[in-house]
Order: C-alpha cells, then structure tokens, then sequence
C-alpha cells in the first residue's frame, strides 16, 4: 500500500484560518439598538395644558423599525388638574445619517386628575418627529403626536408635542 495523500494539503487548511481572523480584524459596523430618553412636553388646547415630563424607552431593529414604551406626566393650568400617561408605540425611521425623520402609532392608558374626581381609559396617538444622533450615544430628539381620547373625557387633549435629551447605547 502507498502513502495515503492528504487532498487537502497544508494550505487547504490554513486559507479558511486566514479568512476568518482577517474578517474577525475588520472594523464592525456600530449599531445601538436602545436609547432612553427624558423629555420636556406641552399640550393643547395652551390654554388648558401646561409644560409636563417624561421618559421613553426605545428599542431599534433592522437600523429603520423602533418600539418604543413612553411614560408622561402634563401639568395644566386648571387647579389641582393632571393627565398621567403611558404608552406603547411603534414607528419607522429610516437614518440619513446621523439624523431620523420618523412616523408611528401608539395606544396606551392615561389617568386624568382634577380636584373633585378623575378619569382614566385609553389613549391612541399618531405622530411625527425626528432624532438628531451625536457621537458617543447622545440624542436630541422632537415630536409632536395627535392624542385620541374618549369624548366622555374630563378635560380634553388634543395634542402634545416634546423636546427630548437621551443617550443610544
């Protein structure tokens, strides 16, 4: 019998080797998938709605599709009145470069505080906006959504609108 050959040989083996280190050396393309965020908001009709705050959280998927939970407190200019909302809403956003127009909807609950009773039930949004992305994760971000509430509502909001300041990571 002769010497087996190996088919392969030496080489054979050491290209794949190669192949993948010098692709594990390429420089990956950084992608965040969450940001949080706080944010400054004001509501309408003005005359009712003062400035109120809150927080979201966003996730991002395929760099274009965000979900997003979003948690708002609005202030108003009646007595002792309040609206408490929280939300949960999807929109796409495809980037141009470090900057995200966006459009989505959004469904959630709110409780409506005033000094003799209160209400609660649920809320639809449709809104627009648009993120500005800074290096090392920073966010600067604008959006003015349409509310839906019942009609039976204590007092109404038509709209809300908000600046926010958050980090990607």
């Amino acid at each position: 019998m002769g010497s087996m050959v190996n088919p392969i040989g030496r080489r054979g083996l050491v290209l794949p080797f190669l192949l993948v280190a010098v692709l594990a050396a390429l420089p990956g393309r950084s992608a965040a998938g969450a940001e949080i965020s706080a944010f400054a908001t004001g509501g309408k009709p003005g005359d009712t709605w003062n400035t109120g705050y809150g927080g979201m959280l966003t996730i991002t998927l395929f760099s274009f599709v965000n979900g997003e939970i979003e948690g708002a407190w609005q202030g108003s200019a009646l007595p002792d009145t309040s609206i408490g909302t929280l939300s949960g809403k999807a929109y796409l956003g495809p980037p141009i470069g470090r900057f995200v127009p966006y459009a989505g909807l959004g469904i959630g609950g709110y409780r409506e505080s005033l000094p003799a009773q209160s209400d609660q039930g649920t809320i639809g949004l449709v809104f627009v906006g648009a993120k500005l992305k800074f290096p090392f994760g920073l966010v600067i971000r604008g959006e003015y959504q349409w509310t839906t509430l019942p009609k039976t509502v204590l007092v109404p909001l038509d709209a809300r609108y908000f600046v926010a300041l958050g980090i990607s990571f």
